[in-house]
């Protein structure tokens, strides 16, 4: 029996103006090599264009319902999220996989967005969604991995939908994060913890710890 955390130890976000009030969110996906995103099959077997545009938007409902969302309210300009003294998982498993990916997306934001996927076709209109198919339809035949290749792609997708989407309300983006593990890499022993990282942005560091155990 094995057991497996990826927990967020603390967040600082940077910007040039106070926020006083904001309410800023954490979305966080992770995936390993049992992620299942049985849409990716039926995507394959379908040629019809209506067909695809549904399964697609299936797809990305899926993965965003699979976020994990934290929120803290009434942050200033480089505040520290400490979560504690013992951080927030952010995703958990039953085994200790042998690689996982992460996507971290941190917004200051009134609504949760993962209640978008009930506007979905709002945040991807049927030109983006066209896009979105031929590219898991490329995923499908060419990765040794493609339901983790696809939900990874979609999250990807997602996160410039729900930024393009809120960016007339005064809303922004404070942090992205995409990272890969390999286990005999980044946790042989199961364990690693990292400080002071920077996101892709610039604009937040953020320490994490991966834990695995075998019991």
């Amino acid at each position: 029996m094995s057991k497996f955390w990826l927990i967020l130890d603390k967040a600082q976000i940077h910007k040039n103006r106070d926020f006083l009030g904001a309410e800023v969110k954490f979305y966080s996906f992770a995936s390993d090599n049992n992620f299942s995103l049985p849409q990716l099959d039926q995507l394959t077997q379908t040629h019809d264009v209506s067909e695809r545009r549904a399964i697609v938007r299936s797809a990305a409902q899926a993965v965003l319902g699979a976020w994990e969302g934290v929120q803290v309210d009434h942050i200033r300009s480089n505040h520290v999220f400490e979560f504690g003294d013992t951080g927030r998982v952010l995703y958990s498993a039953n085994e200790i996989p042998n690689e996982f990916h992460w996507i971290m997306f941190v917004i200051d934001v009134d609504s949760d967005v993962r209640d978008l996927g009930a506007r979905i076709d709002e945040l991807l209109p049927d030109e983006k969604v066209d896009s979105i198919a031929s590219n898991l339809l490329k995923i499908a035949g060419a990765t040794a991995t493609p339901q983790i290749s696809a939900a990874l792609s979609l999250s990807k997708t997602l996160i410039r939908g729900i930024t393009s989407y809120f960016k007339h309300d005064d809303n922004d983006q404070l942090g992205v994060v995409e990272q890969s593990f390999i286990r005999p890499l980044h946790y042989p022993t199961g364990k690693r913890t990292s400080v002071g990282n920077s996101d892709l942005s610039g604009n937040m560091y953020y320490d994490y710890t991966i834990f695995g155990i075998n019991e």
